[in-house]
């Protein structure tokens, strides 16, 4: 090969790879010019139950061109704290909010006062406010009936039911439903934010928690197993099925939160887009007892990742 055709072929060589790089930089900035900026803000202040709701999450994410920026509390259900996380992420450049509660009427109220300028997408349970656009649920009461009758069915006639310091919808919702059942069933039960371990000597078969963390909170030293006290609870985390699979968890009411985040995701860039009625979406809810886990209907479901 001669200097000139040598000489030529990395001219052409250098062309090419400028052509590659502009159109790869021109099309970073066509993408950029589409993308939805989305805030997640949840009511606790841990996020490892949310593992499950972050997969979903992210896969609409990449379906719908959006950047997504998940947001914890620094302190447990605390509204005021959630409001301020609300404008810093409105401020921010958040266009839409996915949200789960801290509170029910004081949350409400504020979000009434301070209304954000981005729509609002409620996850977890009802709240009364026109400032919602969209809610994606499932039905927290007939999750609480549903859950007594199985307790009625696994011949429990005495209970104790934890509530933490929870006031959101979800918690009280649970906690009609249940109500409903266990008149219907007979069964005698306490109410209680303290811890219930004091219920021990008071003759309880059962403890039931209202959300993922108390569930998990109750089964983490095993004590309820060991003095044979059965606890049912609500939750989809990792965390709660190794302690359905271990017997320390009696049943568990849980919600498909893969869908949850899928479709909390793509209905916050309906909402910044303006495509489509906004509706609301009913998610459906499960009973998994330690039999269930590994039956192949339900893998898919316990665990989207294999």
């Amino acid at each position: 090969m001669g200097k000139i055709e040598r000489a030529l072929m990395y001219v052409l060589a250098a062309a090419l790879a400028v052509s590659l790089v502009i159109t790869f930089a021109w099309g970073l900035l066509e993408r950029g010019e589409d993308v939805s900026s989305i805030s997640v803000i949840v009511h606790d202040e841990d996020d490892a139950q949310w593992k499950k709701f972050k997969m979903g999450m992210d896969q609409a994410a990449s379906e719908y061109n959006a950047e997504v920026n998940f947001v914890t509390l620094y302190d447990r259900n605390d509204v005021g704290q959630q409001m301020e996380l609300i404008e810093r992420e409105v401020s921010n450049g958040a266009q839409a909010i996915i949200l789960s509660p801290a509170g029910d009427e004081e949350l409400a109220l504020a979000l009434e006062k301070a209304p954000p300028s981005a729509p609002l997408i409620l996850i977890g349970g009802g709240l009364e406010s026109e400032i919602i656009n969209r809610e994606i649920s499932a039905d927290q009461e007939a999750m609480g009936y549903s859950l007594g009758m199985a307790m009625k069915e696994d011949g429990i006639e005495n209970c104790v039911v934890y509530t933490g310091n929870g006031t959101q919808s979800f918690i009280t919702d649970r906690l009609s439903g249940m109500r409903k059942a266990f008149r219907e069933a007979g069964i005698s039960y306490t109410v209680t934010g303290e811890q219930p371990e004091t219920y021990f000597w008071r003759g309880i078969q059962a403890v039931v928690a209202l959300d993922d963390t108390l569930t998990a909170e109750l089964c983490a030293d095993g004590m309820f197993w060991y003095y044979e006290k059965k606890v049912y609870g609500f939750g989809s985390s990792d965390q709660l099925l190794k302690y359905l699979d271990e017997g320390e968890l009696e049943l568990l009411m849980f919600v498909n939160s893969y869908d949850e985040g899928y479709l909390s995701l793509q209905a916050a860039v309906q909402e910044i887009q303006k495509e489509g009625k906004s509706q609301d979406e009913a998610l459906e809810y499960y009973k998994i007892k330690r039999e269930r886990i590994y039956q192949k209907n339900y893998q898919r479901l316990l665990f989207p990742s294999s």
